[in-house]
């Protein structure tokens, strides 16, 4: 027994010589498979490396530039004025509206026959729409309605969308001084 003993105890001192690899190995594969199931304590168990920074962390998610701006919409009845007759023949030079420009004027059905029978003492009825619209496509357009007896004054770009409305301050100012219930003629020479 005694000659067993001395083994024993040598063996039981050199067990993790002896295993050393395979325990190691186990250990690794153990710790692999834990930073797998949570990459989080990987993170903590290992810590950053030496000398790399850390901003990334706390630096602020990237975002896309803005979206430039939708252009703006059509007023609601640009295609109504695209669609009424033409009342001049041909296009002539607006001088009343700047910058100078080729235009056409148009008038819906309740305005064309009081708009080309214009005369001092001409009164529009309610409905009546004018139009005095660009031919080059470039320019702005200006319109006037008449509802409950007052004209509302529309300015257009070249697409149609509303640049001003309502009562604009420098149409009313002009208008007022038009020979026949604010509207102007069309020039003589047509």
């Amino acid at each position: 027994m005694s000659s067993k003993l001395p083994r024993a105890r040598a063996l039981r001192c050199t067990p993790s010589c002896y295993h050393a690899g395979p325990l190691r190995a186990a250990r690794a594969l153990l710790y692999s498979f834990a930073l797998l199931a949570n990459p989080a304590c990987a993170e903590t168990a290992q810590g950053p490396l030496a000398g790399a920074s850390d901003a990334w962390s706390s630096a602020p998610e990237p975002t896309s530039p803005p979206a430039a701006p939708a252009p703006p919409l059509a007023w609601e009845g640009y295609g109504d004025l695209l669609r009424m007759p033409r009342v001049t023949s041909e296009p002539f030079t607006s001088r009343g509206h700047l910058p100078l420009q080729s235009v056409e004027v148009r008038a819906n059905e309740v305005a064309r026959a009081h708009y080309t029978a214009l005369v001092t003492d001409t009164v529009f009825p309610n409905g009546s729409v004018l139009a005095q619209l660009p031919r080059s496509g470039t320019g702005n357009g200006y319109v006037m309605r008449k509802d409950a007896g007052q004209w509302s004054y529309f300015e257009l770009d070249s697409r149609g969308a509303l640049v001003g409305e309502g009562a604009v301050a420098w149409c009313a100012g002009c208008h007022v001084r038009a020979p026949s219930d604010h509207v102007f003629g069309l020039p003589r020479a047509l």
